[in-house]
């Protein structure tokens, strides 16, 4: 296997990084006067890739996406200009987990976790010290832009930490691995908090005093609910063992799965495809667009039901299907088992492993 690539042969892919990131640079540079035409002329992708936020996209493509705009505009802080205006859609439906966590260290646990559906070669981890503690990210394209699009991914989900802590996240300080390029005083007003710049890592350095602050909108259920979630969308993210031919449709489909869509007819239109079309790629891959999705869905199934509080009839509406009923047919025709005799047996199983 190519580890720099994530391919296996020529016929088997990885997803790489969430289009949304090469949207919000695109809508940028678009706002800033640049042409499709011009960015067209060193990004080769078309527009309506460009407009698929759910499309993920070779991990180079944003920092080349970013050298566009630095080129462009040489004396400007291109990534703290758009740390201020990018939307938090950036980062996919990572930041729906965030708003449920119970604190800010939860928080930004989340963010370590699921760093890899951003971008799948992304690193990121938690430093601690007795008085502070630091995210820190890493990624291998950061050669490719200068560390350009890591600073403006950092800045928005600093933003985003702001807007969800009580109090507001105060930073002690921001350290970027890169040279400077521009004046510092861009970021520290951005930040505001002191900046150095070939630091050795890329880090967002807090007091641990705010570790323990809540989350505005905190919910345990909830936040138990979406971690179930992202597991299983962080292992299919990470398999490589599927035809390249179905690696679209099956990215749509866990996509959508991540706010409940199980429908064929979203399925393919997330993946820009008509309907007929995609069941006709399907097809042709000893497959069904519905078997893809039930795949998916009875993962998800599984996942749900290993958690005791919640119900049947839940797990049926997270699914997608209009009544209990009808979920307890279909978990009953996958497995042979009905719902509560699955997570019986689930349960009956995990406490005998927690007995011996």
């Amino acid at each position: 296997m190519d580890a720099k690539k994530g391919t296996i042969g020529a016929n088997f892919v990885r997803p790489k990084a969430l289009g949304s990131l090469s949207t919000t640079v695109l809508s940028y540079a678009v706002s800033q006067g640049l042409s499709l035409d011009e960015i067209a002329q060193v990004i080769d992708i078309s527009e309506l890739d460009y407009a698929n936020q759910n499309f993920r996209l070779p991990d180079p493509f944003v920092g080349e996406l970013m050298m566009v705009l630095v080129d462009k505009f040489p004396d400007r802080a291109i990534s703290m200009e758009i740390a201020r205006s990018a939307p938090f859609s950036m980062f996919g439906s990572v930041v729906q987990g965030a708003l449920f966590a119970t604190d800010f260290e939860a928080a930004l646990n989340w963010f370590v976790e699921n760093t890899s559906i951003i971008a799948d070669q992304s690193t990121a981890h938690l430093e601690k010290t007795a008085s502070e503690g630091a995210l820190v990210f890493a990624h291998p394209c950061e050669v490719i832009d200068n560390g350009y699009t890591m600073e403006a991914m950092m800045g928005v989900l600093w933003r985003f930490l702001n807007t969800i802590t009580v109090p507001e996240a105060p930073l002690q300080r921001v350290e970027f691995a890169n040279k400077k390029t521009v004046k510092l005083h861009p970021y520290e007003e951005f930040f505001q908090a002191p900046t150095l710049f070939q630091a050795g890592r890329n880090a967002l350095v807090f007091s641990l005093d705010i570790f323990c602050c809540p989350v505005y909108s905190a919910n345990p259920q909830m936040f138990a609910l979406v971690k179930q979630n992202f597991i299983e969308l962080r292992q299919k993210l990470n398999e490589n063992n599927y035809p390249a031919a179905l690696a679209p449709l099956r990215r749509s489909i866990m996509n959508n799965a991540t706010h409940g869509e199980y429908r064929v007819a979203a399925a393919a239109a997330t993946a820009n495809l008509s309907l007929r079309t995609a069941q006709r790629l399907a097809t042709q891959h000893g497959t069904s667009l519905q078997k893809l999705i039930d795949e998916i869905r009875l993962t998800n199934a599984k996942n749900f039901l290993s958690s005791p509080e919640i119900t049947v009839e839940t797990v049926a509406q997270l699914l997608g299907y209009a009544n209990a009923r009808a979920f307890r047919r279909a978990f009953n025709r996958w497995t042979g088992l009905s719902p509560k005799e699955y997570r019986n047996e689930t349960l009956k199983s995990d406490n005998e492993q927690i007995s011996n």
